[in-house]
């Protein structure tokens, strides 16, 4: 027994041998922060090129997206490593990280256990913290060990005189944790597994989409005093809803509509509002969602039992704060954008030279601003970079009506259109965005007008529209001539009412319905429409006439001959 016992002991030992031994888990190495970063910022592809960014007090994150480039750099030992890049985006993209340098990565995650109140009470349920309770009347602070019994939704720990629901007894109580648990991180974090390498230091490049970015054109106009030309200038108001300071990064932004999908399409069998739905109610159960983090607790109320349930809750949280955004100094409050405003901290005043004004580069049909200097993008921040300044661009005030189809827009707010032609004073390519404009009124600069104006080309017209005058002093009436079965003869008289030449521009457009021709003066051809442009002169009168004639589309119910398609 004893030699077979002996035996079967060299065999067990000889198997070991054989086996191959469990790869250890590589080593981890840190990259606490980038040494530099470049951001690349599109607009909200849903959104309006001329309507306004979302007020920093909504909920909602902001629909636009950011390219970011992180250029890290470590000491790596050799062979395959995870290297945990500390401080990225919040809102990043995972699946869109690209790694540059070093190995080739062979696993990939991203740490959403953020160190957090949230994070804090659920990787202590079950131990001992310690509690601080602060009397109202003397001040005086009283420390006892306790422990977590609940998750965070109820907070419950257990005392020596038994069970309490923290927060609800009418004291100041805080819980004090001794160490942070493992597995919380203090910044968002990415980490990769790398294959073989020779090791050593080495220079990284991390590439990868953020959500919660977006941009906006805003653009200040003075006014000449005839109104024959304007002063532009005009701010990038770059936005940030994400919760990573980015220090001097070098920062671009990138006009034009891009195609971009946060989700993936939706299937033939399910209905989009089902599919956002469920999207929703996935992300209010999540717990590591950015919106559930933050725990608030409420209690029972503490009035009288026979006041009703409308008497005000005496100990439950408070409101939370109203964050204000910090702008760039010289443009709304001051500061500089979310972690600048000091003296020292290298965010200075952005002053308007040519050396500080973000300049142009063309990449096929989009227009790319680069900042010229490094620039701190704070967290949920917003800053303002000036990118364009024109001064004395040709302008000119003209009074615009549109007949479309069977209907004649008789009354318009007058518009002051520039010429961006090749060549002209203005040239530039103009990102859509709001428009404030001024004119100056006893030596002073009056607000005259506040509008929005879409993306527009070199060579295209920027018409931009100023408010209502009630004294106009042109006035338009349109008459009918003739009329047959299908057609009406219709006859516009434009009278100037007043003692200075005006300019007038009608133009004329089909719809599905009719179709608008026999136009009796010359017109010519923009944007698919006919344009009649004329100086009525003052104290006369100009007319023009035109027909309408009616079109029966293919299908309406007035063809008995239409059938049915094949398949419908």
């Amino acid at each position: 027994m004893r030699g077979g016992a002996f035996a079967l002991l060299l065999i067990a030992a000889a198997v070991l041998a054989a086996a191959p031994a469990r790869a250890a888990d590589p080593p981890v190495v840190a990259s606490p922060k980038p040494d530099h970063v470049a951001i690349s910022l599109y607009r909200d592809p849903n959104r309006d090129t001329d309507s306004r960014l979302p007020s920093p007090d909504e909920e909602e994150p902001l629909g636009g997206f950011a390219l970011i480039r992180e250029t890290r750099t470590v000491d790596l030992p050799p062979g395959p490593v995870t290297v945990r890049f500390e401080g990225v985006s919040s809102s990043i993209l995972p699946e869109s990280a690209l790694l540059r340098g070093g190995g080739k990565p062979r696993e990939k995650n991203y740490d959403r256990r953020l160190l957090s109140q949230r994070g804090l009470l659920d990787a202590l349920t079950g131990q001992q913290v310690l509690l601080r309770t602060t009397d109202r009347a003397t001040g005086k602070a009283r420390f006892e060990r306790v422990r977590i019994r609940s998750g965070p939704e109820e907070l419950i720990v257990e005392r020596k005189g038994g069970f309490e629901a923290v927060q609800c007894s009418g004291l100041s109580e805080t819980l004090l944790y001794d160490a942070v648990p493992a597995g919380l991180n203090p910044v968002p974090t990415l980490s990769m597994t790398l294959g073989d390498q020779p090791g050593g230091r080495t220079k990284l490049e991390l590439t990868y989409l953020a959500n919660n970015f977006d941009w906006q054109s805003n653009y200040v106009g003075q006014i000449g005093a005839e109104a024959e030309s304007v002063d532009l200038f005009a701010w990038l108001t770059v936005a940030s809803g994400d919760s990573t300071n980015f220090v001097d990064a070098d920062i671009a932004v990138i006009a034009g509509r891009i195609a971009f999908f946060r989700q993936a399409p939706v299937a033939d069998d399910e209905h989009g509002w089902e599919e956002e739905q469920r999207r929703q109610e996935e992300a209010e159960k999540d717990p590591w969602n950015p919106d559930n983090i933050e725990v608030w607790f409420s209690c029972w109320p503490r009035g009288s039992t026979g006041g009703g349930s409308y008497n005000p809750r005496l100990f439950g949280p408070q409101d939370l704060p109203a964050y204000r955004p910090e702008y760039s100094v010289g443009f709304f409050y001051g500061g500089g954008g979310g972690g600048c405003g000091g003296e020292d901290d290298g965010c200075g005043e952005i002053v308007v030279t040519g050396s500080r004004i973000a300049p142009r580069e063309d990449i096929g049909d989009y227009k790319l601003y680069r900042v010229p200097q490094p620039t701190t993008l704070g967290a949920q921040s917003r800053k303002q970079i000036a990118f364009l300044e024109k001064p004395g661009v040709a302008a000119q005030m003209l009074h615009v009506f549109a007949v479309r189809g069977d209907n004649f827009d008789d009354y318009t707010d007058p518009v002051l259109r520039i010429d961006n032609k090749k060549g002209g004073p203005l040239a530039e390519p103009m990102p859509g965005g709001q428009v404030a404009l001024f004119q100056r009124r006893l030596g002073e600069p009056m607000l005259v007008a506040e509008t929005n104006v879409k993306d527009k080309a070199v060579g295209e017209l920027i018409d931009l529209q100023l408010p209502d005058q009630d004294d106009s002093d042109v006035d338009t009436d349109q008459d009918t001539l003739d009329s047959g079965d299908d057609w009406t003869r219709y006859r516009i008289t434009v009278e100037n009412f007043g003692e200075s030449d005006e300019p007038v521009e009608i133009s004329f457009e089909n719809d599905l319905d009719y179709v608008v021709d026999k136009i009796s003066r010359a017109t010519r051809v923009r944007d698919g429409k006919r344009i009649w442009s004329v100086t009525v002169p003052a104290d006369g009168k100009r007319t023009i006439d035109y027909r309408v004639r009616e079109v029966a589309r293919i299908g309406a119910d007035n063809q008995d001959d239409w059938e049915e398609p094949e398949g419908y």
